[in-house]
């Protein structure tokens, strides 16, 4: 059947199975007249607009790129120049603030870290002026570490800003955490607190810059020695930073306490020396609540051991003494940690603190030469009732009589005018100026170095950052790998009366090494007593000294020469009565060897070798101990070029000492830092640790 032409009236552009009746359909037409010859196609205009985005942003971040390139380059030497003096100058300014900082210098530590908050805000405008703002921020929507260009110097003067803050607050501190202590003790533990604060986010700032330089460093060679100074400066103290944190954990603990926390301070008189310092004849019991100061009791270290019910057997060389052991006599170790521990032993055990149920959570110990700095801080104090002025230049001799000699010695309280003298001088403490809490606080620094004020806490974390400071008075723990000379001398006064406040000690080391790694030493230990034309009778007798030489581990004595005999034993039967072992003492004690034919004890203390003899001096008198050892050498210590000796001195708490070390290189070597074969290391007054470092070479 033939097709029929539709009219074209009869044809709708929109297709639909009911019409609705009397709608226009026509005005939502999309389509003018339909050509059914061709097919229609799928619209492609949506993923064509994609694909130009893309080729659009390819081309941006080329050009981008290109853009970056080009300045860069016409920027090289510019951008080079100053990220090196940068990184130098930013270098050299936090290690000095570092090292004030160590000082107790902290307002000069704050100046040094404002100079580098000005050399970060140069160097981040030098970087948007080379590299461009704008370009960088277009790049890092595309290349994340282009974006971390941009803002990482930004984090690192934030750090430098928390550094300032931390130097500020340590400031506040020095002038002011005295007084806060006898008055204000709320104030103290919110300055500790806030501090722990800024440390914390200190240590975020440090994570986010570390992660941001693994990235940006890869962009330019210029970043890496940026990046090298800032983690040499800043990044490498985070660890440092966490210790310090958890040593003020330990702080907030002990001092903002709703129970009363007790401290020892032990008054360690150097005219009688001890290994551990002076002589501990006197003590006060410090008591602290609320980060506050609430009581200060001065007492005769008689009086708890008088009360003291153990029966402990006590050193060898006190036995002769003292048939007991208490805690006048426990300062007897080298290193104070095991001292104060021993002290702390008796202490607590005594009936006077243990009925109590007191313990204390940490123990300094001072000795007279630090008494004598914080009189001359705070002036002439008047003792009205004593008819005397006490000041730098009396103030031992002065306690001393009083103590030996007064009227309160012969009522039984000697020590009474310890009791009267602490209080005035805390009064003073309280007044000072800013001027003299810094002149207080730096005279105090010197004596931490000299290991006249030494600290010991039971709780881990402040006894750790005490240690690593070196402020606790502990013996060197040599490294496992070490090769080299190790050097202590410790005297103990046994019943040779205050003479050590008059005695002079040098020391004259020659130290030879050989090919194959052998060090052969020879000491000459000399010490003169100047006490004879002294008036009082407890300065002109015989200084009687059990002498201690601590050498490298595995040491051997060879010869020794200069010391005396004492044939004087104890017969007392310790262990038949029933006595009981201190276990820091009988470990030691367990290594004992006595070598008749040099009269000398050999034993092992602290990872050290050690030769113990008795060494007398009469007043006016000077002798000389002649000591020789020898350290073998280990599959470690063979002569090479470039291989490191160290040489380590420390020295005795409370005891001026001059030093002479001369160190020889084996046969055919020098050493570098002398270009010769030998090195000298001389110090009339050296801290109380000493760490030589030499180089072999051809």
């Amino acid at each position: 059947m033939p097709s029929k032409k539709v009219p074209k009236k009869n044809i709708s552009s929109i297709l639909v199975d009911v019409k609705k009746p009397d709608y226009n359909y026509d005005h939502i037409s999309r389509f003018g007249t339909v050509n059914l010859s061709r097919v229609p196609q799928a619209p492609h205009q949506r993923f064509s607009f994609v694909k130009r985005m893309v080729a659009g942003a390819f081309f941006l971040a080329g050009a981008t790129a290109l853009l970056w390139t080009i300045t860069v380059i016409s920027n090289a030497s510019e951008i080079k120049m100053v990220f090196a003096k940068s990184s130098e100058d930013v270098m050299q300014n936090f290690s000095a603030s570092v090292q004030a900082l160590r000082e107790f210098r902290p307002y000069d530590a704050a100046a040094l870290l404002r100079r580098n908050e000005k050399e970060l805000t140069a160097l981040s405008k030098t970087i948007e002026r080379s590299y461009g703002d704008v370009v960088l921020k277009m790049l890092g929507a595309v290349i994340p570490p282009f974006k971390k260009a941009g803002t990482i110097f930004e984090d690192i003067r934030a750090l430098n800003e928390n550094f300032i803050y931390l130097t500020e607050e340590i400031a506040t501190l020095q002038s002011e955490g005295l007084k806060n202590f006898q008055g204000n003790g709320p104030e103290l533990v919110r300055t500790i607190v806030s501090i722990r604060e800024k440390i914390n986010d200190m240590s975020g700032r440090i994570e986010s810059i570390r992660n941001n330089f693994a990235e940006i460093k890869n962009i330019s060679s210029y970043f890496d020695a940026y990046e090298e100074a800032i983690s040499e400066g800043y990044l490498k103290y985070s660890g440092q930073l966490h210790e310090l944190d958890a040593f003020l954990a330990g702080l907030v603990n002990l001092f903002d306490s709703e129970e009363e926390r007790h401290l020892l301070v032990l008054f360690q008189n150097t005219a009688e020396i001890r290994p551990g310092g002076g002589f501990v004849g006197s003590y006060a019991d410090v008591t602290v609540q609320h980060g506050q100061l609430q009581s200060i009791d001065v007492r005769d270290i008689y009086d708890p051991d008088g009360q003291l019910d153990l029966e402990i057997i006590p050193p060898q060389e006190i036995k002769t003494m003292s048939r007991d052991w208490g805690a006048r006599d426990a300062n007897w170790f080298f290193d104070f940690p095991t001292s104060a521990r021993a002290i702390l032993f008796f202490l607590e055990n005594s009936k006077m603190y243990k009925e109590k149920n007191i313990e204390f959570d940490a123990v300094i110990g001072l000795n007279i030469n630090a008494f004598e700095s914080v009189i001359a801080v705070v002036g002439p104090i008047p003792i009205e009732e004593y008819k005397i002025v006490i000041h730098e230049e009396n103030f031992l001799s002065e306690i001393q009589r009083e103590v030996e000699a007064g009227e309160d010695k012969k009522a039984g309280e000697p020590k009474r005018i310890l009791k009267v003298l602490a209080p005035l001088v805390l009064e003073r403490m309280s007044a000072l100026s800013d001027s003299q809490s810094r002149a207080f606080v730096q005279k105090m620094t010197q004596h931490f170095s000299d290991k006249d004020v030494m600290i010991y806490a039971k709780d881990s974390d402040i006894q750790n950052l005490v240690s690593s400071v070196g402020v606790d008075g502990g013996v060197y723990i040599l490294p496992n790998n070490f090769w080299g000379s190790y050097l202590g001398v410790a005297n103990a006064n046994i019943a040779g009366g205050k003479t050590d406040a008059f005695m002079e000690q040098s020391i004259d080391a020659r130290i030879d090494v050989d090919s194959n790694g052998n060090v052969f030493t020879d000491l000459g230990i000399t010490r003169a007593h100047h006490g004879a034309d002294q008036k009082d009778p407890w300065w002109r007798v015989t200084n009687k000294n059990f002498i201690q030489v601590y050498g490298t581990p595995g040491s051997s004595l060879v010869s020794i020469k200069g010391n005396d005999v004492k044939t004087l034993v104890s017969t007392f039967d310790y262990v038949g009565e029933g006595y009981t072992a201190y276990p820091d003492l009988e470990k030691i004690e367990r290594t004992k060897i006595f070598l008749s034919a040099y009269q000398t004890w050999s034993m092992q203390a602290f990872g050290k070798s050690v030769f113990g003899t008795w060494f007398n001096v009469p007043a006016g008198k000077e002798k000389t101990l002649f000591v020789r050892y020898s350290t073998p050498a280990t599959d470690k210590t063979h002569a090479t070029k470039g291989k490191v000796f160290t040489f380590v001195f420390e020295r005795q708490s409370g005891v001026s000492t001059k030093i002479k070390a001369t160190i020889s290189a084996p046969l055919g070597y020098i050493w570098e830092e002398s270009q010769g074969p030998f090195f000298t290391y001389e110090h009339n007054n050296p801290p109380a640790r000493t760490i030589v470092t030499l180089t072999l070479g051809k």
